[in-house]
């Protein structure tokens, strides 16, 4: 009976031991991660957003997507590290669409008077 008791307990504590370095690895990726958008032209339909989003899934880096039809947007959470945008772009084109990397409007510094 001594035995069964170490043994669960070694699992239990290995189990959790592992489960710590997951979260560990899972924080340490999501601070090494940029979010890009960018317009995509020639979706037509939720499919062709579905192909897109395939098609970034794809690529070693991509965290996450989000591909908004309506919008023709697709926000991508990626490693710079493993992926750049420009390798991004070309995924989306060459499923079959025009992608080009939104820039965040910067707020006009001349003063009206």
């Amino acid at each position: 009976m001594k035995k069964l008791m170490f043994v669960l307990t070694f699992l239990l504590f290995g189990w959790a031991a592992q489960q710590a370095t997951a979260q560990t690895q899972i924080a340490t990726t999501e601070s090494n991660t940029q979010t890009a958008k960018f317009k995509v032209t020639g979706m037509t339909c939720s499919g062709c957003a579905n192909h897109i989003s395939q098609a970034l899934q794809k690529l070693d880096g991509v965290v996450s997507e989000d591909v908004e039809f309506p919008g023709d947007v697709a926000v991508v959470t990626y490693e710079p590290k493993k992926v750049k945008e420009k390798a991004i772009i070309a995924a989306i084109e060459g499923a079959g669409y025009k992608a080009k990397v939104l820039k965040e409007e910067k707020p006009d510094k001349k003063s009206g008077s």
